[in-house]
């Protein structure tokens, strides 16, 4: 009997392992993000197509505009951009069209401010002198023809005989034919000469100042205006009395007197 007793409690004091149980595993169940991830880039593209395309938010406001005098192309900004959407309209194509349908728009810039705000700076146009053949246009000093001309305002106009049909907007002469009538027509009004008509004929070449006096000075254009109004003094300070119709000052070094 001790023995036995010995024995179980050496079982018990020195216990021998027999056997491992295997461990119980835990699986994790996996979610498929993939179709919540594709609602929501759906969902953002949505969003982004409402607000560039349908909602206002991208919906021209506000239009600043610099350098712009005339009421007509004011109203015309005003009636053509608002309300429209200023991510997807094209700034060169408006351009183009604003600068053709109004020829008083020497240069045009558009920028364009997000999310609503447009702003035009404009150079517009000055007038050096009033051209007239069928109708009668103001003429930039490029020799534009940009606004159509009811009144010459005490101006002298250039009258071109020529029967060319001018349209609003053509270029009816060279920068070089306006700087040099320009320059004619002051200096011989320093001279005391008063002058009533500037006019072509058959080509810009040959130009003609009526005077008061009821005779025409002539001159050729692309010759030295400077040589020719010294010519022109000599005739007037020495033989102004023999001056019925015309002064004729084109050949260098020769006056024409009739």
């Amino acid at each position: 009997m001790r023995e036995d007793d010995n024995l179980g409690r050496d079982a018990f004091q020195n216990p021998k392992i027999l056997g491992r149980t295997a461990p119980k595993i835990k699986t994790r169940k996996r979610i498929n993000l993939h179709p919540l991830k594709t609602v929501f880039y759906l969902a953002v593209l949505f969003l982004l197509i409402y607000l560039i395309f349908f909602s206002s938010f991208f919906r021209i406001k506000n239009i600043d505009m610099d350098g712009i005098k005339s009421v007509e192309v004011s109203d015309y900004l005003q009636h053509t951009l608002i309300g429209k959407n200023i991510l997807i309209f094209i700034p060169s194509t408006y351009l183009n069209t604003l600068t053709t349908k109004f020829p008083i728009l020497e240069q045009a810039q558009l920028v364009r401010g997000l999310p609503s705000t447009i702003k035009i700076i404009a150079k517009e146009r000055k007038q050096v002198l009033v051209w007239c053949s069928d109708s009668c246009f103001n003429i930039d000093n490029h020799g534009y023809a940009y606004e159509s001309s009811t009144t010459t305002n005490g101006e002298i106009p250039l009258n071109d005989k020529s029967q060319i049909k001018v349209n609003l907007g053509d270029r009816v002469s060279s920068p070089e034919f306006i700087n040099f009538y320009l320059n004619a027509l002051e200096r011989l009004q320093e001279m005391g000469l008063k002058i009533t008509e500037g006019r072509i004929e058959e080509t810009s070449f040959k130009l003609y100042f009526r005077t008061s006096e009821n005779y025409d000075i002539i001159f050729d254009t692309s010759q030295s205006l400077n040589e020719q109004l010294n010519a022109l003094k000599q005739v007037l300070d020495k033989n102004r009395s023999d001056i019925k119709e015309y002064v004729d000052l084109r050949v260098n070094g020769i006056v024409y007197v009739k």
